[in-house]
């Protein structure tokens, strides 16, 4: 397990509608936030991506990547300190595009549009 996957645990939650729902917990004392920030930590936005990554390879049980990033925009920070939990929500549609956001309760903090590469490795 590398240092990123030890930062989030994710739990699969439902699918409903082609939509897929993930819990995701963050490690609040992870090494990550000693340098994102000291004073108030952050989730850096490269790792919401890995872990819309890793929720997007669990669903289909493949090592997925993202060919092309259409679209992704950070609305509101996740401070671990204050939010250890939070939701990934996605659906798939047939041309290979993954439509993301991230959650807190009600509150979208990241969404994302990203072409998924063709070359899949089975997990």
């Amino acid at each position: 397990m590398d240092k990123l996957e030890k930062l989030f645990q994710l739990k699969f939650q439902s699918e409903t509608g082609g939509i897929c729902r993930f819990r995701c917990e963050t490690d609040a004392t992870h090494s990550v936030f000693a340098g994102h920030f000291p004073e108030m930590p952050i989730v850096p936005g490269v790792c919401l991506l890995n872990v819309v990554k890793r929720a997007v390879s669990a669903r289909l049980e493949c090592t997925v990547s993202f060919e092309k990033i259409r679209e992704c925009k950070f609305l509101s920070a996740i401070n671990p300190m204050e939010n250890k939990v939070f939701d990934i929500e996605f659906g798939l549609t047939d041309d290979q595009e993954v439509r993301a956001a991230v959650f807190i309760g009600d509150t979208q903090c990241m969404k994302l549009k990203a072409t998924l590469s063709r070359e899949w490795k089975n997990i």
